[in-house]
């Protein structure tokens, strides 16, 4: 039953397409047909008017007002009638014009347009009219088929007389289809509907082909000669009654043929007989589809032969399975062939069409491949149809794709068999030989103009993808091996970029420098230790930079930028101690020394990767650009100061706390010295243009990084005031008081660049205040050490120290004002009157508080005359310097 549903699905699915396709015409006929019409009604109206202007002027115009109501163009049939009205008024006049011919036609366009069936009425003659009567024609095959059966089963007939009986049913249905109109009365059914005679002629023909194998396969009547014959002459038969009935009459006979063994019985004994049976029938059916141009036809044959080749895969039928794997690669070539022959089908492109038999077969032959268990002949049928491809494309360039379709599906072979650990001489000739096939026909062909990229595709996926199936099967192989493969796969690949250099292929030149890069830097990291990682990844990387100056292409850029952040994500990851040890410090820890990595360690695999990094941004600074520059330059520069951070870390060794206490305050001056050295070397310079803007930019890093590690960790984090550290004896000539105005001078140092006016403009001002609340620490700084020693931190405040502050700022208060004066900066001057306001109130309200007596006079005595002092000289020096700004 679920036999009898698929075969009336197929008829309708046919039936549906060839309604969908008649439709589509009527409605375009239908379109014409309105437009033709309105060119009539124009034609019609414009004459009429013409005539109408005339017979005014005309000594009959009286007769003509008494004529009829002048006519409408409501309704078709109206308009005739008005039309023939007024041409015969007009027609007994002299000098009548004649009413042209084109409105004779109105009569036969609204007959047309009425007959136009509806929806409803194309659905009910589908279902009510067509599929009744094709349905009834494979009943009609059943018919004759279960005949024969319950002739065999009831033991009614002998072989030869069950035989005769279904070739006297089937000639019987084909005599009707022929010559049943003939027949009196009874031929008016076939008269009335050729859909009829189309029917049973499909099922007569049908029942022939059934009766020829059960009489050749199940009774032995035929030898393979006779059955052969047999199937040729009905494969004729049914071509010459197509050539009448057309479709229905070949889809009947198609059917027919490829259920007869089904109806018949088969079994796993009878598969070379069956296999030549499909053979024949099929072929005669391809010559049928050449013939009449249908190319759906052969996929159908394809598809009916492709169903029974797969079943039988599917059987245990072992012995015969080379032989279907035979039948198979033979079909795919045919089925490929005669469709080249024939049109289009289905509105799809005819180089879509050709693939499916290909690729139907290549799938097939993946099924056949370990039912042999990859033995040489599936892998020989399988090159057998890639060749075929190879050589389809070769002729018709419509075709190319079909051959990284057969490359992917061939590459899919390989690794089903290397995955399941198929890894013997056999495989690994098949796997290399499929690389070469797909690898030189790929090079030879990349530079067609048509479709010379997908060659170039197949010419760079066949060894590459080759070598990693590879990875699938477990060889056991070398480092050292597997690193000469991936030069010997890169090295066609770097030909293909060479060669594609100077064609405009897209993406082809960039694909195969990205794939030679890849394989280059595995090999590299193959034959080297994982130490040199970073440094295989800055080599590619400035290969890369080298071919991108040589190409001038943006894509290889990109791929250097890649492999380059390839090379610094390897680089830091090496240096996972350092960045341990750099976040512990940033924390607070004091002990870091012993999570330092070994300087042994971070040579090859932070300072020289970062060294080629840094290299790369300044010879190929041409090609990279401005953002791609920086990015590399940025990896570079990380990585060095790293390693530097690292070498400074050394000389003191700082570990234990007590290590802390005694050094830690004079490694962070050095280190943080040094980088606003550096930093200010590096932007005070002045530099040639091409390279003015990076060093610039690296110096504005180091200035920033000294001012950070002064701020967090001086000032903040690691103040020498909140935890214990050792400044030194010396009053003034101590580690506090010269850090802290070492800070202050650098900060108003680089507030004085040009870089800081130009580029940063805003940030001067910054600067020149932070330089002024770094001087005011440092006095601070020299007035605590003063008092309590080395040790800042620990000893409780006094009042001496409270009146040491006061002093110490009043006298830098003095120095500002007294500078801002001299040099007419305003900016100290103001800072010195603020500075000397707040010292004043903090005399009055705390200094003054814990004085008495003579002391506390003396104290106001000295502020007093003090400020009337520094006010007289202030006013004075202002006014002085009037008539000067002025006169300017």
């Amino acid at each position: 039953m679920e036999f009898l549903l698929l075969i009336a699905t197929v008829i309708l699915f046919v039936l549906v397409f060839n309604l969908r396709k008649t439709v589509a015409l009527l409605r375009s006929q239908i379109s014409e047909l309105e437009h033709h019409l309105a060119v009539v009604r124009n034609a019609a109206v414009a004459s009429l008017e013409a005539s109408s202007r005339k017979a005014e002027d005309h000594p009959i115009r009286h007769a003509a007002r008494r004529a009829e109501q002048p006519p409408t163009l409501t309704e078709p049939a109206d308009l005739e009638d008005q039309i023939t009205d007024n041409a015969d008024i007009l027609s007994t006049a002299p000098g009548a014009i004649e009413v042209p011919e084109e409105t004779n036609e109105i009569d036969e366009i609204t007959d047309s347009l009425s007959n136009t069936p509806s929806a409803a009425k194309r659905f009910e003659d589908l279902v009510g009219g067509k599929l009744p009567i094709w349905i009834g024609g494979i009943a009609l095959i059943f018919a004759g088929f279960f005949l024969v059966r319950f002739s065999i089963e009831a033991g009614l007939f002998g072989p030869v007389a069950r035989c005769i009986t279904a070739i006297i049913f089937g000639i019987t249905l084909i005599g009707l289809s022929e010559f049943g109109h003939r027949i009196p009365k009874f031929g008016q059914i076939f008269s009335d509907d050729a859909r009829i005679g189309h029917s049973i002629s499909g099922a007569g023909i049908a029942i022939l082909y059934a009766t020829l194998y059960m009489a050749s396969e199940l009774y032995g009547l035929f030898g393979l000669t006779g059955a052969l014959i047999g199937v040729m002459a009905i494969t004729i038969l049914a071509f010459f009654l197509s050539q009448k009935h057309g479709p229905p009459t070949a889809i009947m006979g198609l059917l027919g043929g490829f259920s007869a063994p089904f109806v018949a019985g088969l079994g796993p004994e009878s598969v070379a007989p069956l296999l030549i049976y499909l053979g024949v029938f099929t072929g005669g059916i391809f010559g049928l589809a050449i013939y009449r141009g249908w190319p759906w036809l052969a996929l159908l044959a394809t598809g009916g032969s492709a169903i029974w080749s797969t079943a039988l895969l599917l059987m245990d039928v072992a012995g015969d399975v080379a032989f279907v794997g035979l039948f198979i690669t033979l079909l795919a070539v045919a089925g490929v062939l005669t469709i080249s022959r024939t049109g289009t089908s289905f509105g799809l492109p005819k180089s879509i069409i050709q693939s499916i038999p290909l690729g139907v077969g290549l799938l097939q032959l993946m099924m056949l491949a370990p039912l042999i268990e990859f033995s040489i002949l599936g892998w020989l049928l399988f090159g057998i149809l890639s060749i075929f491809s190879i050589l389809l494309a070769w002729r018709d360039s419509n075709m190319t794709p079909s051959v990284p379709g057969a490359l992917a599906l061939s590459l899919s072979m390989i690794a089903m068999a290397f995955g399941i650990g198929n890894i013997g001489t056999v495989e690994v000739t098949a796997a290399i030989g499929f690389a070469l096939l797909f690898g030189i026909t790929g090079h030879v062909w990349s530079r067609r103009e048509a479709d010379g990229w997908l060659w170039a595709i197949c010419g760079l996926l066949a060894p590459t993808g080759t070598l990693a199936v590879a990875t699938l099967g477990d060889f056991g192989w070398s480092d050292s091996l597997w690193a000469m493969l991936c030069v010997t796969v890169a090295i066609p690949n770097a030909i293909m970029a060479w060669r594609t250099q100077d064609i405009p292929l897209g993406k082809i030149m960039p694909l195969a420098t990205a794939l030679t890069g890849i394989l280059l830097l595995l090999a590299l990291w193959l034959l080297t230790s994982h130490a040199y990682a970073a440094i295989m990844a800055g080599l590619v990387a400035a290969a890369l930079a080298a071919w991108a100056r040589h190409t001038q292409r943006d894509a290889i850029v990109t791929q250097l930028v890649i492999t380059a952040a390839l090379g610094g994500l390897i680089m830091w990851v090496s240096a996972y101690q350092l960045i341990g040890t750099l976040l512990a410090s940033l924390a607070g820890e004091t002990d870091l020394y012993r999570g330092l990595p070994a300087v042994s360690k971070m040579v090859p695999e932070l300072l020289s990767p970062a060294i080629i990094m840094i290299g790369i941004a300044v010879v190929f600074r041409s090609v990279l650009g401005k953002m791609p520059r920086q990015f590399v330059a940025t990896i570079g520069f990380s990585g060095t100061i790293g390693f530097l951070y690292l070498m400074l870390k050394q000389p003191l060794a700082i570990g234990p706390m007590q290590d802390f206490v005694r050094y830690g305050f004079a490694e962070r001056i050095v280190f943080t010295n040094l980088l606003a050295l550096v930093g200010w070397l590096l932007l005070w310079r002045n530099w040639s243009e091409n390279i003015a803007e990076s060093l610039r930019s690296i110096g504005i890093i180091f200035a920033g990084l000294a001012l950070f590690r002064f701020v967090y960790f001086d000032i903040f984090l690691l103040s020498p005031t909140a935890m214990k550290q050792l400044l030194g004896g010396a009053p003034i000539a101590n580690l506090g008081t010269l850090h802290y105005a070492g800070a202050a001078l650098w900060l108003w140092l680089f507030a004085r660049l040009e870089p800081s006016a130009t580029v940063m403009p805003r940030a001067t001002r910054a600067l020149e205040i932070s330089s002024l609340v770094a001087a005011i620490a440092a006095v601070m700084i020299t007035v605590r050490q003063l008092v309590h020693g080395s040790d800042i931190a620990t000893p409780p405040f006094t009042s001496a120290e409270t009146y040491l502050y006061s002093a110490g700022l009043l006298v830098l208060a003095i120095a500002w004002l007294s500078r801002g004066i001299q040099t007419t900066n305003p900016v100290l001057r103001i800072a010195g009157l603020l500075l000397m306001t707040a010292v004043t109130f903090k005399v009055f309200i705390f200094d003054a508080a814990q004085l008495d007596g003579i002391l506390r006079i003396l104290s106001f005595l000295g502020l007093g005359i003090a400020l009337i002092g520094i006010g007289w000289i202030h006013r004075k020096v202002m006014k002085s310097g009037e008539p000067e700004t002025a006169a300017g």
